[in-house]
């Protein structure tokens, strides 16, 4: 019982000290007029700083609640509904792109025979004889010296369901002519590529020529290689839907 007052004057005393403080406020007196009363204003002490972080541990708490609670009906079927929207523009845009890819490639796989076959002929100081075949093959055939007779080099076979079609769309820029899907000029018989370099008729004349493929029936799938004879340059090509695009 003897220490029951030091107790109240020590408990007392913690209320009093962690109660508002205020002091007087004289900015709005600088020249120290006595007529002006001083204002009081209440300082921040530990009760602000203690209540300010009881409210970061409310907003912590009310977070951690809220994602525990995961995501409501609304925000699912929304989310469920862009998923929708996004895939069934995939699905529609996709197969174009796909059928685009197979007439380069199919483009890509004519070109890269045609130089296959030309280096083979300089290399080897043999002509190398072409023949296109219906519906996707490129053959190539060195011609023995002395003949007759020919070697089998390779043959190439389109994939993707690209066919030779000429699909009855305008010439390409170098104006080979395009009537046939495979359009060679001069001499009929088989071309080929000479020791020389050039791409020849069967006459051993310089010829050009446009080959044009793709997926029957798909304009979007068309390509076309073409053949400079006295160069033997070869350009590829694809059809935007109005015209050709290197």
């Amino acid at each position: 019982m003897g220490s029951s007052p030091t107790r109240f004057v020590i408990v007392a005393t913690f209320f009093e000290w962690a109660s508002a403080v205020t002091t007087p406020d004289t900015r709005h007196n600088l020249l120290g007029n006595p007529a002006l009363p001083a204002r009081a204003v209440r300082e921040c002490g530990l009760l602000d700083h203690a209540g300010m972080e009881v409210r970061r541990r409310r907003a912590r708490c009310f977070a951690r609640a809220r994602s525990a609670q995961g995501f409501s009906l609304i925000e699912l079927i929304i989310v469920v509904a862009m998923i929708g929207v996004l895939a069934s523009v995939a699905i529609g845009v996709t197969p174009g792109i796909i059928n685009t890819s197979k007439g380069q490639s199919g483009a890509a796989q004519v070109s890269s025979a045609l130089r296959r076959a030309r280096e083979v002929a300089i290399s080897r100081r043999r002509n190398v004889r072409i023949t296109f075949t219906n519906p996707n093959q490129v053959v190539l055939d060195q011609i023995n010296v002395p003949g007759p007779g020919t070697t089998a080099i390779e043959t190439v076979r389109l994939e993707g369901r690209i066919q030779y079609n000429a699909f009855g769309l305008l010439d390409t820029p170098d104006r080979f002519g395009n009537v046939a899907a495979v359009q060679i000029s001069g001499a009929p018989g088989q071309p080929m590529f000479t020791s020389e370099g050039m791409f020849t008729d069967s006459n051993g004349d310089p010829a050009n020529a446009t080959i044009t493929i793709g997926i029957p029936g798909q304009t979007s799938t068309a390509n076309a290689v073409t053949i400079l004879g006295a160069t033997a340059t070869i350009r590829q090509y694809r059809w935007d839907g109005s015209r050709w695009i290197e």
